[in-house]
């Protein structure tokens, strides 16, 4: 573990003032130390334990100094709703918290990355209580936050234990967040692991009467409601362009649409456009929190054209499209000087993607996505060389990744592995921010979302292990360490399973259908990659000794499971054990079928290989009906998420059944 854990033993630095009798102190070994800072999450940079104070509750004060700020009153609150003390002002006898914005302790802050974020915990100046200093309010909200987990974990009836810390904190990336999906709902839960951002889709029209409407609808407006009251920048989302024609834009004013180019593009030589976004940024503007809007560029055009006008089709679609973006974002400036813009790329943009970052002003933050190279499980590098460069120079660039196993095809996936690994390339490659996609609800992800959380903040410190410990602590799990050995078990088969988007990507076109590519002969081999983007079915597979460990670790983490008895994890390991059987029976296959047939000595074996297939597949269709009830109550309404998964393996199943019987190797057929 990085990120300096020192024990003091020999001294009790912050208790020795402490005037109160009914205060007492303790020393503190290295067991004890350890499972204090399990509760922390993200583990602080800096962090040196000396002991521990015992406190009844009703002698701790918390109060702020200085210059009232919003989200220092808003940590105020929650340490006192955490202490269940009062907020008032501090008597001689008093354990005092005092919470402040800068000073001089401030200023070690100052030449931390994301100073303003940064934060200390130390013992106050007269010794007689905390003080929490942030470079900026958000500072100090965070190092309240790193206050209450001590807090929670520390109580013991009317009485809480507090380690005698001192802690200096900064977190590794600037904006760290989720869009889409729910994350509306879990904006405290966000905040309590230092997550910062959050954006959703909203609509952006045109009214009858030909004027430009906003609209953040349900639950989506608790992000400009209530996210800057937990400190998340709350953005709105105008979606990608070419999917504005139920938007009245067209309606209102049919001279927009392309000429001659796909349904939904849109003339950005027509200036009315540009007045119209304009419009939309400043509206966002006006509500309350916001100060910066996303614009997600084109996405679907299928290798259609755009508008197809005399001044269009000379330029590249892409880069008008940017261009109408900044042109709209610099009118809207005009009235709104501190309008904050961001990009969202796509597929579409990709190829473009250089020239359209060598015209964007500075100030216009990148988030990069593309729904191929973005939304993957494979253990691969995801940010490509001509974004690292940008990057490495100082430019804003963010990326928007999945933390789900496969986006649309739901699937469990507790892999600290993964994320670790996914971040780590984002901080080394020194990327700005990050927008995860915790779908379909973060309940379905709240380990991998979690797990972000931590290493977004310090990518260096715990150990894929030693943030599932911590995570198995928090949540009160009976044995850490057992849940640790099932992760190290687990998580690298779910990882190249869902790496080599099986079974997700038997819904693509490429590379096609297993059953009839096993008919003709055409199953990639081990490792095999499609054009560098389509694994299926085990890219990230690369040998038979790695496949053969698979089973093996997945057969491991199913008997860890059992021993564990939290139903939710012996289900996701039936699922990851039942896929990788029927890879293994897969690769038998492959050397078996050979010009759609099976030779007479080989029948058994294929046989056996078949109803092995079928059987994988069936057990891990079982057990996400199992697995998706213990991850929280289902939604009013809405039909199970894994019904589509579930359905995609009956199909799969059916269709190497009835390749078994057209070569005479379906059991008891």
């Amino acid at each position: 573990m990085t990120g300096t854990l020192r024990l003091w033993l020999a001294s009790c630095f912050l208790m020795a003032s402490i005037a109160s009798a009914a205060v007492r102190t303790e020393r503190m070994d290295e067991n004890t130390s350890r499972d204090w800072v399990r509760h922390l999450v993200p583990l602080p940079k800096q962090i040196e334990l000396a002991g521990q104070v015992l406190v009844p509750a009703d002698q701790i004060v918390v109060v702020a100094e200085g210059e009232s700020h919003a989200l220092v009153s808003q940590a105020v609150k929650e340490l006192v709703e955490a202490i269940g003390a009062e907020h008032s002002s501090a008597a001689a006898e008093k354990f005092t918290v005092k919470l402040r914005v800068g000073g001089p302790l401030a200023e070690r802050l100052t030449v931390l990355p994301h100073a303003d974020q940064a934060y200390t915990i130390g013992r106050e100046e007269d010794g007689n209580g905390l003080l929490l200093v942030g470079g900026g309010p958000r500072g100090v909200y965070y190092a309240a936050k790193t206050l209450q987990q001590f807090i929670r974990a520390g109580r013991k009836g009317d009485t809480i234990a507090l380690p005698a810390a001192n802690i200096v904190d900064w977190p590794d990336m600037e904006d760290r967040g989720l869009w889409g999906g729910d994350s509306y709902n879990h904006l405290r839960w966000m905040s309590d692991r230092k997550l910062n951002y959050d954006e959703q889709i909203a609509h952006n029209g045109v009214d009858a009467n030909k004027r430009p409407v906003i609209n953040l609808g349900g639950g989506k407006r608790k992000i400009i409601d209530e996210g800057p009251t937990y400190g998340i920048n709350p953005v709105p989302v105008v979606l990608h362009l070419e999917q504005l024609s139920g938007s009245g834009l067209f309606d209102a004013y049919p001279e927009l649409r392309g000429k001659d180019g796909r349904a939904g593009s849109i003339c950005y030589s027509n200036p009315l456009f540009v007045n119209i976004l304009a419009e939309w940024l400043l509206l966002w503007r006006a509500e309350p929190g916001v100060r910066e809007v996303d614009v997600w560029m084109a996405e679907n055009l299928q290798g259609e054209k755009g508008c197809q006008c005399d001044d269009c089709r000379r330029e590249d679609r892409n880069v008008l499209e940017a261009r109408a973006i900044v042109a709209a974002w610099r009118k809207a400036r005009e009235t709104q000087p501190d309008l904050g813009i961001r990009i969202l790329t796509s597929e579409e943009t990709e190829k473009s993607n250089p020239r359209i970052f060598s015209e964007l002003p500075t100030e216009v933050k990148i988030w990069y996505y593309h729904s191929l190279w973005t939304y993957n499980a494979s253990e691969k590098p995801m940010i490509r060389p001509y974004l690292a460069e940008l990057a490495a120079r100082g430019r804003w660039v963010g990326v928007c990744p999945n933390l789900c196993a496969n986006v649309g095809t739901w699937h469990p996936f507790t892999c600290p592995q993964f994320v670790h690994y996914r971040i780590n390339e984002f901080v080394d490659k020194k990327l700005s921010g990050f927008i995860g996609y915790a779908v379909p609800r973060l309940a379905h992800v709240r380990f991998n979302t979690e797990a972000a959380a931590e290493w977004l903040w310090n990518a260096k410190g715990r150990s894929p292990r030693e943030f599932a410990i911590s995570y198995a602590v928090r949540e009160g799990y009976a044995e850490p360490k057992l849940f640790a050995d099932w992760v190290e078990a687990h998580g690298p088969v779910a990882w190249d399973i869902y790496g080599s988007d099986f079974p997700a990507g038997h819904q693509r076109d490429f590379p096609g259908k297993l059953a009839i590519l096993l008919r003709e002969g055409k199953v990639p081999n081990l490792g095999e990659e499609l054009w560098e983007v389509y694994p299926l079915p085990w890219g990230d597979i690369k040998t038979p000794e790695q496949l053969a460990d698979d089973v093996a670790r997945a057969d491991r983490a199913v008997k860890i499971a059992e021993q564990m008895q939290i139903p939710q994890y012996l289900h996701e390991s039936r699922v990851t054990q039942g896929y990788i059987k029927a890879l293994e029976a897969l690769w038998t296959l492959k050397a078996l079928v050979r010009n759609g047939m099976v030779s007479a000595s080989d029948k058994l074996k294929a046989t056996e290989a078949f109803a092995a297939y079928a059987a994988g597949l069936e057990q891990a269709r079982t057990a996400l009906a199992d697995w998706e009830p213990t991850v929280g109550p289902a939604e009013e309404g809405v039909p199970p998420w894994v019904n589509k998964p579930r359905k995609l393996l009956e199909t799969m199943i059916e269709e190497m059944n009835a390749l078994a019987r057209d070569l005479g190797c379906m059991a008891g057929g």
